[in-house]
């Protein structure tokens, strides 16, 4: 057995209550034929990721998150409806198995996500920068 060092998942899509659920499992180490393995939670052991009719195939993870530290006074900027923008401070930075960095923010319930996957992120802010404010487009 070879542990996985590369973060690989194994794929799986189902049918619950007539709607298709799609899910993953990460490959915790590669069997002596170079199967993917898994663990199977109802037997505690690793298995070969292909054991299930539902399995798809294996796809490429992303590094999982090993720390995080402080956001250190940068922000991510979003554009507003009316063309303006609005920054917010990040609350951390995500620091990846890979050595990436993750900016993470906070919306108002308390959710936290990465901004640059919302459809209004428009840049990240740095410490002591000033937030550029987008002035309204007065073409119209």
């Amino acid at each position: 057995m070879i542990p996985a060092q590369h973060p690989y998942e194994a794929n799986y899509k189902q049918e619950v209550n007539g709607r298709t659920v799609y899910r993953s499992k990460p490959v915790i180490a590669w069997d002596d034929e170079g199967q993917a393995l898994v663990v199977d939670e109802r037997s505690g052991r690793l298995v070969p990721a292909n054991n299930r009719r539902t399995f798809t195939g294996l796809s490429e993870g992303g590094h999982p998150v090993v720390a995080a530290i402080p956001g250190g006074g940068w922000g991510a900027r979003y554009k507003n409806e009316d063309g303006t923008s609005a920054a917010d401070p990040l609350v951390a930075w995500a620091v990846r198995s890979d050595g990436t960095l993750t900016p993470i923010d906070t919306d108002h319930t308390g959710l936290c996500d990465d901004p640059t996957t919302m459809g209004n992120f428009d840049g990240l802010v740095a410490p002591g920068a000033e937030a550029r404010t987008a002035q309204p487009d007065s073409s119209t």
